[in-house]
């Protein structure tokens, strides 16, 4: 499933008070932490991240002492009596077997030992699998079974509303759009390759002038440099956003065409520069690059709360109003 089919079903779950320990499969670097991070965050929930491939046994149990003359275990820090918040259990099929065995009672009866975790949390876990190139143990059948799961594959349309309300750089985001098939490339024998997470890193240094390589490998960053190249010969969009782009003529070349909607988009800090890259989109391009357009445009002013001025200015042209419905009908569907 996708990030925005996740979102859902996670948001569904945690909504109707469903307490069914959840695990979310994925290759590395696809977004399942910041999925469940910004879930709670939008419901003012707690997050206890737990990485259980990175701890021994003890941190799991809790440490033992004596007390009236019998051995008890001290509650962990992490196992929660009160509050309300997500468990998250990074890692899982990393853990040693010994810590999956401790984690069956966690999921079962959401306790270790004599400590309880409180009414007000969920427990979902995440890992990657074997075919991920990742250093896993199997999940014993017991353990698997106490939970619901999903996988979770990479999406470019939630991609980019991600990166479009993240900020991030517009060469990023407008390269990705034109070759989506490298917003995730697993390669086994190398230390980089392109995921949802390295191109964000990626944005980070190409913003202050550093090489990507080190991010999302060799070749995908030299494939990256040629596209930058190309953008550097496009004409002034600020022309266009300020009204001024009746002399521009729209690139016949499609990277370059990719370049053009998302940097207009990513540009665009109100309603009446949209507005008037609409327009010149409209007059100077193929309704599927209008169309483009509105989607990347539409979250970025959503994240500056104003499309609903945007919306009501489109809609004085008729024309112009039925390429943001038909967006719009797509996002609801």
């Amino acid at each position: 499933m996708n990030p925005k089919q996740l979102i859902s079903h996670l948001s569904t779950l945690i909504d109707g008070g469903q307490k069914i320990p959840t695990f979310i499969w994925g290759p590395p670097g696809i977004g399942k932490s910041s999925i469940v991070s910004a879930i709670a965050l939008e419901r003012g929930l707690e997050v206890v991240d737990l990485r259980l491939g990175q701890i021994p046994p003890s941190d799991l149990r809790g440490l033992p002492y004596v007390q009236d003359g019998q051995s008890r275990y001290a509650r962990p820090e992490w196992l929660r009596p009160e509050g309300k918040g997500i468990l998250f259990l990074d890692e899982l099929p990393n853990a040693v077997p010994s810590v999956q065995g401790l984690s069956q009672q966690l999921l079962l009866d959401r306790r270790i030992g004599e400590h309880k975790l409180g009414d007000g949390w969920f427990i979902i876990g995440a890992g990657n699998g074997r075919e991920h190139g990742a250093a896993v143990h199997a999940m014993p059948s017991p353990v698997a079974n106490r939970m619901i799961h999903f996988h979770l594959e990479a999406d470019l349309e939630s991609w980019k509303t991600y990166a479009i309300a993240r900020g991030l750089h517009e060469d990023i985001i407008g390269f990705v759009s034109f070759r989506p098939e490298l917003l995730f490339r697993l390669e086994r024998k190398e230390m980089a390759y392109p995921t949802p997470r390295s191109w964000e890193m990626a944005s980070q240094l190409h913003s202050i002038g550093m090489s990507v390589d080190s991010c999302v490998g060799d070749a995908v960053a030299s494939e990256f440099r040629v596209y930058c190249d190309i953008v550097a010969e496009l004409p002034d969009l600020n022309e266009i956003l300020d009204g001024e782009g009746d002399g521009v003529q729209f690139p016949s070349e499609v990277s370059a065409q990719y370049a053009v909607c998302v940097g207009l988009a990513m540009r665009s800090d109100n309603e009446r520069q949209a507005l008037n890259a609409f327009e010149w989109l409209h007059a100077a391009s193929g309704p599927e690059w209008v169309q483009t357009y509105i989607a990347d445009a539409m979250t970025r002013l959503q994240s500056k709360n104003r499309f609903g001025p945007f919306a009501a200015m489109v809609h004085t042209n008729p024309r112009l109003g039925q390429f943001v419905d038909k967006v719009i009908s797509q996002v609801v569907a």
